[in-house]
């Protein structure tokens, strides 16, 4: 895709289609619109890169630095400029010294290194592709749904940039119900296949077709071909099929160490890979941010040339990535909604690394997106967006799975109240729960329907609150009775003002409380597991003590109890 808009037709024509080949392009014009609108988005970032040189440092220069900013505008911005480009450089070249530099301390006992992993598969390139070398279009399991509409969600000057798509799954025969979930198979980004290929020197076999067997007196126990290596090219393989964005793990740095030509760094590997080196690995490897990509740690040990065979049995499964429907079928039946953030972090390497299912369907989707005017941060999009001119316009699909979950649904008995906690996009479930009591009490007019409170939290009320208007016209109707919203990034009124949903949580302790003993209301907690849950939890705890005058202890055993007979319902992730 690099070379996508960089006057070389034929280059143009393969890379729009997301094929070395042209007639994908016409394949994909007369009908099949998945392939040439993943094609046509394929990859933004790449394009980007093409048009404006390099993706990390435009957006680098785009989004800047706060400090840079305020040192420009206050005169002196290549001094400024320069001092922030120096550290970014010093942190890097850290990083990478941690990752390659010898330990010394390891250098006199023998190190206790995993036995080097049992080879088992092989390979046989072929000159033509035949029948063993095909594959469907969709995973196991997997349904195409297409995408008929895209709402960005948040203004241009928000911290996280989010994205509601809606999915067309009348032909799905999905029956579901708000709170449950699907997965989508998402693709690696395409920069970075093309980056590992360059890196293997595999660009003259990347795109041809080879056949997957078992190599034979293997000695690997139960030795099988993975089912999830499906495609049987590099590129296929490299792009729908295998891991590449995480770190590798142990057993393969292990193989890896065995690819060096270069001593000093076959032993650093075996160092990492080493029982002893087990807190040093997890340091660097497993960092929310600035943690090594796959192609980092190659990129880091330059001698080191791993087969393919070697990344076929060492690189995970490109595992699917869940998401929380927020629709309900009574209110918009043969549609499905969700919501997500855009996920943007600091690279290993330097610049800014993004996540690889969210960048996937925001390119994807971009000639459908409504709503707020993009972020400066998204120079991918604003540049896919130039290939509008071909005026192509077709529907994107993708691969879906649907997923229940049966303990995070409404209860069976529309009088009980319910308590609903998500900050940030854990609100989704909660709006599909909003439409479906909706629905359910346009429908029965003369029935007897709970009270629902909703507690919701984000950093700044006029940038990134989700669904504000619908939540207000659920107030309207009667459907939420009531909402208690804090944005931790705005400034306080006063300091009674909460920031975060356990500040509300304490600010309406009694009644909170009343909720859960007279009323015996449900509670749904939907978010981030490591903070968010934790935290209600433990404020639900403390505000139950309290307005109830018992001991700790014996409030927790209380909400534990309510756990136990799932009346506190927790739908979360790390």
């Amino acid at each position: 895709m690099a070379g996508a808009v960089d006057g070389d037709t034929n280059t143009m024509v393969g890379a729009v289609a997301g094929d070395s080949e042209s007639n994908t392009m016409v394949a994909a014009v007369s009908g099949d619109s998945n392939t040439m609108v993943g094609a046509v988005a394929g990859d933004s970032r790449t394009m980007a890169g093409a048009v404006d040189g390099d993706t990390n440092t435009m957006v680098g220069a785009v989004a800047g630095n706060s400090n840079t900013m305020v040192a420009a505008i206050a005169g002196d911005s290549n001094t400024m400029a320069g001092a922030v480009a120096d550290d970014s450089r010093t942190i890097i070249m850290q990083r990478l010294a941690e990752l390659t530099a010898l330990d010394a301390q390891f250098a006199d006992p023998p190190l206790g290194t995993p036995a080097l992993p049992a080879t088992w598969l092989d390979v046989l390139y072929l000159s033509t592709e035949n029948e063993s070398t095909k594959v469907e279009l969709v995973p196991n399991g997997y349904q195409m749904a297409p995408v008929v509409a895209a709402r960005r969600m948040t203004r241009h000057d928000s911290v996280k940039s989010a994205l509601e798509l809606t999915l067309d799954v009348s032909k799905l025969n999905w029956k579901y119900e708000p709170g449950d979930a699907f997965f989508i198979a998402g693709e690696n980004d395409r920069a970075e296949v093309q980056g590992l290929i360059d890196r293997l020197n595999l660009t003259d076999i990347a795109d041809r077709p080879f056949q997957l067997m078992l190599k034979e007196g293997t000695l690997k126990r139960k030795a099988a071909v993975p089912d999830y290596i499906r495609h049987r090219t590099i590129r296929k393989v490299f792009t729908y099929d295998l891991d590449i964005r995480s770190p590798p793990k142990k057993a393969l740095l292990r193989a890896m160490a065995e690819c060096c030509s270069e001593q000093q760094q076959t032993l650093r590997l075996l160092q990492l890979c080493s029982r002893q080196g087990s807190a040093t690995y997890m340091q660097l490897m497993h960092l929310r941010q600035l943690r090594p990509t796959f192609l980092d740690v190659l990129n880091a040990f330059p001698s080191c040339q791993p087969s393919l065979v070697c990344l076929l049995e060492g690189l995970g499964k490109l595992a699917p990535r869940p998401y929380s429907i927020s629709s309900s079928p009574l209110s918009k039946p043969g549609l499905v909604t969700f919501v997500f953030n855009k996920v943007i972090y600091d690279g290993f390497s330097g610049g800014r690394m993004h996540g690889v299912c969210t960048s996937w369907l925001d390119a994807l989707t971009v000639q459908l997106q409504t709503g707020p005017k993009k972020s400066p941060h998204d120079c991918v999009s604003s540049t896919v967006e130039q290939l509008a001119s071909l005026n192509i316009r077709l529907t994107p699909k993708i691969p879906v799975q649907l997923r229940h979950n049966q303990h995070f649904r409404l209860p069976d008995d529309s009088s009980r109240s319910v308590i609903m906690l998500g900050p940030g996009t854990g609100i989704a479930p909660f709006v599909g729960f909003l439409q479906q009591i909706e629905a359910l009490r346009t429908k029965y007019t003369n029935h007897n329907f709970g009270k629902t409170w909703l507690f919701y939290g984000c950093r700044h009320k006029e940038r990134d609150y989700l669904y504000r208007k619908e939540l207000a016209n659920f107030l309207t109707t009667g459907t939420l009775t009531t909402l208690s919203e804090s944005f931790s990034r705005d400034t306080p009124e006063d300091d009674t003002t909460p920031r975060y949903i356990q500040d509300n949580i304490r600010l309406h302790a009694a009644e909170f409380v009343r909720w859960l003993t007279d009323y015996e209301a449900l509670v749904y907690v939907c978010g981030d597991a490591k903070n968010m849950a934790v935290g209600i939890m433990r404020t639900v705890v403390e505000v139950y003590a309290d307005v109830r005058g018992v001991s700790e202890e014996e409030a927790r055993s209380r909400i534990e109890k309510m756990q136990q007979d799932k009346l506190y319902k927790q739908d979360v992730w790390t």
